[in-house]
């Protein structure tokens, strides 16, 4: 399985070349819905809220805790 928060280009075919049965995604564009189908990889596009907002405050939370730092992470819905 492979994972990539933003978009897939690039990375999906580099993920097939890998040998992964699927692929997890922020964002699909026309290309990666059509090698998907051609290649049998699933592909998952889950919009970008919910593939990144667990790790931006997981990466807020190393760095403050490094630098003594407090830092707060504002959860706005997005759908997309």
């Amino acid at each position: 399985m492979a994972w990539c928060t933003g978009g897939a280009q690039g990375y999906f075919e580099s993920a097939i070349a890998a040998g992964a049965d699927a692929f997890v995604t922020g964002e699909i564009s026309e290309p990666q819905a059509h090698l998907a189908r051609e290649t049998g990889v699933a592909f998952i596009a889950a919009g970008h809220h919910a593939t990144e907002r667990y790790g931006a405050p997981a990466a807020a939370e190393q760095v403050a805790g490094q630098l003594g730092l407090e830092h707060h992470f504002v959860e706005i819905d997005n759908p997309a």
